[in-house]
């Protein structure tokens, strides 16, 4: 780990006013009324997101439009690819002061914001747009969902979107006995879907994928949107996709450090509010980009696209019942998972009335008549 100058309440390295440069302009960029200027907040960002990725890409957004909404008075710093601490520390990180913000994934959140993982629910909405913004609501709206947040000493500032589950395999999937007896790299709670289609699950991080699919290692791979693929090389090496019918299937969340928001200047928090307001329309823009990318890639390579049948769909919802155990296991645990559940589909069933979002998978498809 690389060395850490010395740093305020949590984390963030803090230069005077009198020491940092530009502290006028910044000053009027926020419109101070107070006398003189506020601290100078250089942030460290870490994510297990490479700098090409849509989802470090929205970062970077939202990152830039702080420094601008601050004149310069909050500079936010990238980390990429985990070389900051690994993506299973990123909230431990953040509250210890090796970081103070982070890119969260779902996938690796269950011990630290059980609740979250609520995302990963399978079957329950094939809209992005919708999920992320359940996503804050439910940070708003629901109490057993918030106070993860709060017992680990982090803010959520705004979601990242991963788009909805593909399936990508060397032989043509064209339905669940297909999947049957094949090792599939996957990850989450799609891990247990992929279980109960009587396929082999796989734990491998995603750059682990190509070798192993050039190699035979594995038969397929998913816990993937399509916007994932040319970050990975693999919209370049997968003969065939399948969308599986599963939709969004997981989510990164950007966190901050509570205990360092809460002592920076009502200015910036402000500022960083409202750069975290765009972070949604970033986000699927970024993922929109690269999904095109994907597409063009994919179709040029000569790669067969199929979608399991909507029947099948519905029978492995009911026989994998993901929900349900999803929800026993975190109430034995004490969590009133029912309630976050039960508010996650009511604002799904709200705002998926409100989005006519379409993910980069099903119009890819749609794009090519398949």
């Amino acid at each position: 780990m690389r060395p850490r100058a010395n740093r305020p309440r949590g984390g963030a390295r803090r230069l005077t006013a009198a020491a940092a440069t530009g502290t006028a302009l910044a000053a009027a960029a926020v419109g101070l009324t107070a006398c003189g200027t506020p601290d100078t907040y250089v942030l460290h960002y870490t994510t297990y997101s490479s700098p090409t990725s849509d989802q470090s890409r929205a970062a970077q957004r939202w990152a830039d439009e702080v420094g601008e909404r601050t004149g310069g008075g909050v500079t936010v710093r990238l980390h990429y690819s985990e070389s900051l601490v690994g993506a299973d520390e990123s909230v431990q990180a953040t509250l210890d002061g090796r970081a103070d913000a982070a890119q969260v994934g779902s996938i690796y959140a269950a011990s630290d914001l059980s609740m979250f993982t609520v995302v990963e629910l399978p079957f329950e909405t094939r809209n992005p747009e919708v999920q992320m913004r359940a996503i804050e609501r439910l940070y708003e709206e629901n109490a057993t969902y918030r106070e993860d947040f709060d017992r680990q000493g982090v803010r959520l500032l705004f979601p990242l979107p991963l788009g909805v589950n593909a399936i990508g395999t060397r032989e043509k999937v064209d339905g669940l006995e297909d999947l049957r007896g094949t090792s599939i790299r996957a990850g989450g709670l799609t891990s247990e879907v992929m279980l109960a289609a009587g396929a082999n699950p796989v734990a491998m991080t995603a750059t682990d994928i190509y070798e192993s699919m050039t190699r035979g290692v594995v038969d397929g791979y998913t816990s993937l949107a399509l916007a994932n693929l040319p970050t990975f090389g693999l919209s370049e090496n997968t003969p065939h996709i399948t969308d599986p019918g599963i939709g969004a299937y997981s989510s990164s969340i950007v966190v901050v450090n509570e205990d360092l928001f809460d002592s920076m200047p009502g200015e910036y928090q402000e500022a960083m509010l409202s750069a975290s307001e765009n972070g949604i329309a970033n986000g699927l823009e970024e993922m929109g980009a690269l999904g095109d990318t994907a597409c063009e890639e994919l179709t040029a390579s000569g790669a067969e696209f199929t979608s399991l049948p909507e029947d099948e769909v519905s029978a492995w919802k009911e026989e994998a019942g993901a929900a349900e155990q999803w929800v026993a296991r975190y109430e034995e645990r004490g969590y009133d998972a029912r309630s976050v559940l039960d508010d996650y589909r009511r604002i799904i069933e709200e705002e998926s009335a409100d989005s006519d979002y379409t993910a980069p998978l099903a119009e890819c498809m749609e794009g090519a008549g398949r």
